[in-house]
């Protein structure tokens, strides 16, 4: 997610497919490539454990690097991740499915009777359609102004339907819904709740029944069984750095499935060669393009994002201590898969693009993303500024902000959460990893910074320097 950051690129995945078909049907991907592309990231400490799919046609291969566990063994094909944004793509496949079964209209108003009691505002009159919300143009918010600003750890393990509904009965939409694209967790999150009530059954059966168990995808849900947690790879916001798994209250739709890399394999390789039946057709009715590129973003299929080429479908998904992304061109019979269990995000996505360039037949490497935050990490910034940041912070008694530096690293602590990093915007902001929260020092010309401002959810709220 982006707020759980799934960073929109917009990539410019140069694979226009102007590569003939021989060539981008050759074998252009091996094992050994791939441990080539992808093994500096573990080499150089930027990702802690990652797993790399890939699929030409018939070819197909599965690589594994670095540590997956706290006994510092390699991940394998079981290994469970957390997909983050992803989930959007699979949520917008519930919503295609419930299409082809005839029991939504993909063009009517999202309202149907639910526990929760949500309903969803319209503008002039006009209401946000089910399409709306998968396509990112319901004028929703990214995230919602109630959602706490307490847990920088687990931001989502409360934040449930209930809330939702208090939230979007008071909300005004800012313009009609359809007219741009502003990528909303919080539509997408109250997507998947929908469509699981109009079905009568909670967000996991129905994935498990109309995606998983289809696609034989064992390990691909959202709550864990004890031997699923055993498996799940050890999160990190940053290597050496490590991090607590995310939680879902009952919206997981946005960013909230686990799957294994067997799992999004079988993902991939249904969605290169759709299967007959009900989920053969939902899949290719997600695949469709919805809504044209303009000013606002790329042109979207039900929950993909459609690379400039106009064939390449891709999304990809970060949580606190995973990175993930997904990339499939069906014209030149590739996918691409990369899992990893720390929360970077730039290095990972430029491997992908990277990954499914190499399987086009194209050898350049993908340019920099201008949407991208994987430059924080490099601005220097001077050890006696950071120096200046170092004291305690009180939001309120119970909220007190911690801030230290350790070893040229700038580590946040807050009143009954773990101790984090976070990373530098500009020498007097720096964001956390993994959730949409900055920080902004309150400087003069000299001495410690009087005050800090916590910018989460369109909320600022200052913190006082403690004596």
């Amino acid at each position: 997610m982006n707020g759980p950051r799934c960073i929109l690129i917009v990539l410019s995945i140069a694979v226009n497919c102007s590569v003939g078909g021989a060539i981008a049907w050759a074998q252009n991907l091996t094992d050994q490539w791939v441990e080539k592309a992808a093994g500096p990231l573990v080499e150089k400490r930027i990702a802690d454990g990652l797993s790399v799919g890939y699929i030409e046609d018939e070819h197909y291969g599965m690589v594994h690097l670095g540590s997956a566990s706290p006994a510092g063994k390699n991940a394998n094909n079981l290994t469970v991740y957390e997909i983050g944004s992803i989930s959007k793509v699979f949520t917008s496949l519930l919503l295609a499915d419930a299409v082809v079964r005839g029991e939504i209209k993909l063009e009517a108003a999202a309202d149907v009777a639910n526990e929760a009691g949500i309903r969803l505002p319209s503008h002039d009159s006009t209401p946000i359609t089910w399409a709306d919300l998968s396509t990112h143009r319901s004028g929703l918010p990214r995230l919602p102004t109630n959602l706490p600003l307490t847990d920088f750890v687990n931001p989502y393990r409360e934040y449930d339907s209930k809330k939702a509904a208090a939230f979007l009965s008071e909300y005004q939409l800012p313009r009609q819904p359809g007219d741009s694209q502003e990528y909303s967790n919080l539509g997408v999150s109250v997507l998947g709740y929908l469509v699981a009530q109009k079905a009568g059954k909670p967000y996991q059966q129905l994935l498990r029944e109309r995606i998983a168990e289809p696609l034989r995808m064992t390990d691909c849900t959202v709550s864990l069984s004890s031997d699923q947690t055993k498996r799940l790879a050890t999160p990190h916001n940053k290597v050496g750095s490590a991090a607590s798994p995310w939680t879902f209250a009952d919206l997981p739709g946005a960013g909230g499935i686990h799957a294994t890399m067997r799992d999004m394999m079988r993902f991939a390789k249904a969605h290169l060669n759709p299967p007959t039946g009900t989920l053969g057709e939902a899949i290719e009715l997600a695949w469709k393009q919805h809504s044209k590129a303009d000013a606002s973003a790329p042109a979207m299929g039900l929950g993909w994002m459609i690379a400039r080429d106009g064939q390449t479908r891709w999304h990809n998904g970060q949580t606190g201590g995973f990175h993930a992304a997904l990339f499939i061109n069906r014209e030149l019979k590739c996918a691409v898969v990369v899992l990893c269990n720390t929360a970077v995000s730039n290095e990972i996505d430029q491997l992908a693009t990277q990954l499914i360039l190499k399987a086009a037949g194209q050898e350049a490497k993908p340019e920099p993303s201008e949407a991208s935050d994987g430059d924080s990490d490099k601005l220097a910034i001077d050890a006696a500024l950071r120096k200046r940041l170092v004291g305690r912070y009180q939001l309120t008694p119970s909220f007190i902000f911690d801030v230290r530096e350790d070893d040229g690293r700038l580590m946040v602590g807050i009143t009954n959460q773990p101790t984090q990093e976070v990373y530098p915007d500009s020498p007097t902001k720096w964001s956390y990893r993994g959730v949409d929260a900055t920080l902004e020092f309150k400087l003069t010309k000299t001495g410690p910074a009087k005050s800090l401002v916590l910018h989460q959810n369109g909320i600022q709220q200052t913190a006082r320097r403690m004596k």
